[in-house]
């Protein structure tokens, strides 16, 4: 089974899954459904993905759009209209795969994307990855999932 991320996600998802899911937002289904996927398959893969991902395609706010967006076809939302956002997504997305050694297109095991985030991003220094606030959430999200394989 594979999930399919955006770069600057895979911290959020785990923070939502240290917590027990996503309780409110208007993207709460799709980190809700992939948290379960990950509950039910802690070996799933990731696939990191540029476009709308898992999560984007049961956004409340995605609304469809014949022309697309620079997100992906058929639909558009309003992260995609924003200069702003799509600035701060795509640097996030590159710093990301930079300091991970990966690439739009890898996938990887969520067991070996969790250790290298643990490596490399033990800290949530960006507010497009969650924050300083989301930290606890990170924290014991990274801590539960890494238990679970070493068990």
């Amino acid at each position: 089974m594979r999930i399919r991320l955006r770069p600057y996600h895979p911290t959020y998802v785990i923070g939502f899954y240290g917590a027990g899911g996503m309780e409110e937002g208007f993207n709460r289904i799709g980190f809700n459904e992939v948290v379960g996927k990950i509950q039910d398959n802690p070996n799933i893969e990731v696939e990191l993905v540029e476009q709308f991902d898992d999560i984007c395609v049961k956004c409340e706010r995605l609304v469809e759009d014949e022309n697309g967006s620079i997100w992906g076809k058929q639909h558009t939302c309003p992260s995609a209209q924003s200069d702003e956002i799509v600035g701060k997504v795509t640097a996030t997305n590159k710093r990301i795969l930079q300091d991970l050694g990966l690439q739009f297109g890898s996938v990887i095991k969520l067991r070996d994307l969790v250790k290298l985030l643990s490596e490399k991003l033990p800290t949530l220094d960006d507010e497009m990855l969650g924050a300083p606030e989301f930290q606890e959430k990170y924290a014991k999200g990274l801590a539960a999932l890494s238990q679970q394989w070493e068990g």
